[in-house]
């Protein structure tokens, strides 16, 4: 049994028990400074979820580390699990889904083509669609400030590239809608490639030459990285090394207020404990309802950041009743395609181990910004709609051998249009509450190693303070 600290002033609370809190708690620990990491739910890692189940390894939340920001990787080597990253596996194709077809998506960086042959070829985009990208090599740059992932593509590359590329990889990574979402808050790379090369597609061309002319090119054939035995495994090195009476699962925190030279935890089961600085590493609608006695105005800057609800379901098939090779990661669906799923992935063709020998495993994803009610389902309804809309694209014949439905109430945050300014402000109220530090997703990122360089970044605030 954890030994559950006192009230000791010196402490540090961090709210919070996800990867962003786990990240915090693990600086906190590295440099000596005293702790308590409280987390509602009885288990901690958030949506990291990894599970076995009859031979299957199962992710529910997030599935990889992109390589292209380094603080996952760099934590995971710093943990001593370097030897357990795995790459995804090769070929490393996306298709889309378009008029019920497959059309795999042409070489290049979020869909937009840094090779002209490829692009040519391909049949995803009709030609009076490819020839108004082509005009993305003449437009002028656009003005500066923010504007919404649609506009921007609209702008450079034309109405096609909004639906069949923007759209479906804003319900995939974000679940949200491209009309709304902010480009400097979810792609800002986008924005400088446009500001340095006035075109996207000169820009990714340049970006391609300078990686393979790079020194690490030898390291550039994958975006992304798992573990052998799944994400989880991370929260598990993360908890390891933590000091057991500093872990409270199932300890919710209730309110947050002022309490003599630091901060008093209201406990949801009853009491108070004060720390002397607080990390609040929870979703902003979570932040917003824990301060909203200590600051009213903080409060409803946070309970402005809207999120989405989402389910992942995934289904285990015998190879034989797969028609498709699953010769790639998965398909994106444009909403135009009239179906509820937004994405397949064929995962265990995406990293080895995740199904048994003659098995398959594919993951679909319900719920988006215009599917805000997809909780509502039984787990049973929704595996029967990724099923459905799955069996004609993919061909698959017979029934699931495996069933597995992970529910993500209010998961995914969305930094839509003015959520640079919005945090600015909130960056500034925390100016007036010294020894408070907000992280976590929906803030100033949303990925794995943005949690992780935001928790770490929190922990390295309260130690300065």
């Amino acid at each position: 049994m954890p030994t559950v600290p006192g009230p000791d002033p010196r402490r540090v609370a961090v709210v919070g028990g996800g990867i962003t809190g786990l990240a915090a708690a693990h600086d906190l620990a590295a440099a000596g400074v005293p702790f308590t990491l409280y987390e509602a739910q009885p288990r901690f890692g958030g949506v990291i979820r990894t599970e076995r189940a009859d031979g299957f390894l199962l992710e529910g939340g997030p599935d990889a580390m992109l390589a292209q920001k380094p603080e996952a990787l760099a934590l995971c080597r710093e943990l001593g699990l370097a030897d357990s990253l795995v790459p995804t596996s090769a070929p490393r194709t996306v298709y889309v889904l378009r008029r019920g077809r497959l059309h795999p998506l042409p070489e290049g960086v979020l869909g937009i083509p840094s090779r002209i042959g490829p692009f040519v070829r391909t049949r995803l985009f009709s030609w009076r669609g490819k020839l108004r990208m082509g005009l993305d090599l003449v437009a002028p740059r656009g003005r500066a400030g923010d504007e919404s992932i649609a506009s921007f593509l609209r702008r450079r590359l034309g109405q096609e590239a909004v639906e069949l590329l923007g759209q479906p990889l804003m319900a995939g990574i974000h679940a949200g809608d491209p009309e709304r979402l902010s480009l400097r808050a979810t792609f800002p790379r986008l924005a400088e490639l446009e500001a340095r090369h006035r075109s996207l597609l000169r820009g990714f061309r340049a970006a391609a030459r300078a990686a393979k002319a790079g020194p690490s090119a030898a390291e550039a054939g994958s975006a992304f990285y798992s573990l052998k035995n799944g994400l989880e495994t991370l929260v598990d090195a993360l908890l390891a090394g933590l000091p057991a009476g500093s872990l409270r699962p199932g300890a919710p925190v209730a309110a947050l207020a002022r309490g003599g030279d630091g901060f008093s935890l209201q406990m949801a089961a009853g009491g108070a404990e004060t720390a002397s600085a607080v990390i609040v590493a929870v979703p902003p609608a979570r932040a917003a309802a824990l301060l909203a006695g200590l600051d009213a105005d903080l409060s409803h800057l946070l309970a402005g950041i809207s999120s989405v609800s989402t389910a992942t379901v995934l289904l285990g098939y015998r190879r034989q009743d797969v028609s498709h090779p699953l010769d790639g990661h998965g398909v994106m669906i444009p909403w135009t395609e009239g179906l509820r799923t937004s994405a397949f992935t064929f995962f265990s063709s995406k990293f080895p181990g995740r199904a048994p020998e003659g098995h398959v495993l594919l993951r679909g994803f319900l719920g988006s910004a215009r599917d805000p009610h997809v909780l509502e389902g039984t787990d049973a309804e929704l595996a029967r709609v990724v099923a459905a809309e799955m069996a004609p694209v993919l061909g698959v014949r017979g029934e699931p051998v495996l069933v597995r439905v992970f529910r993500w109430p209010g998961g995914t945050p969305q930094m839509e249009l003015g959520h640079l300014e919005r945090v600015a402000r909130v960056e500034a109220r925390l100016a007036g509450l010294p020894g408070l530090a907000l992280a976590g997703a929906g803030l100033r990122g949303a990925g794995l190693p943005d949690c992780i360089a935001d928790g770490r970044a929190a922990a390295a605030n309260v130690r300065r303070r």
